[in-house]
């Protein structure tokens, strides 16, 4: 499941490049002024109908504070590590309260994934929350 949903993530350069603006709140006019690029040169970027050099690649790095790896990352290439890192190093941009929230929400899924692990292995399911299985007990009733 995990892999369908990546693959649904379209994670292109321009798709890339449009992530890390909006994470920074910039209009692709704004990023251009910080890049020192064309607005029109962004929008052909962020269509996947232009094709950067490195230096423009070194200009986006340096306006939108990202590594080469979150500019460039090809989910097909990296995995879903890859993927995972990159969310990290976005989340890494967030403001310290922010930060907080994003710790708390994956302790919170790890807790919650151990204990639908726990009690799937004991033959119980997990919905709301715990329950035994409905056979379980019917035999002494019988």
């Amino acid at each position: 499941m995990l892999t369908e949903e990546l693959e649904m993530v379209d994670m292109s350069f321009g798709e890339n490049l449009r992530r890390l603006r909006r994470d920074k709140g910039l209009t692709q006019a704004e990023l251009g002024k910080l890049a020192d690029m064309k607005i029109t040169h962004m929008s052909k970027l962020e269509n996947d109908t232009g094709d950067p050099k490195l230096s423009t690649l070194y200009k986006l790095m340096s306006a939108l504070e990202c590594s080469a790896d979150t500019l460039l990352m090809d989910a097909d290439k990296v995995g879903v590590d890859g993927v995972l890192q990159a969310s990290f190093d976005r989340a890494q941009q967030l403001p310290k309260r922010k930060k907080a929230i994003v710790i708390e929400l994956i302790d919170s899924f790890c807790i919650a994934d151990g204990m639908s692990e726990m009690f799937n292995s004991k033959g119980w399911t997990y919905r709301d929350g715990p329950t035994k299985p409905i056979t379980e007990g019917l035999e002494a009733e019988d």
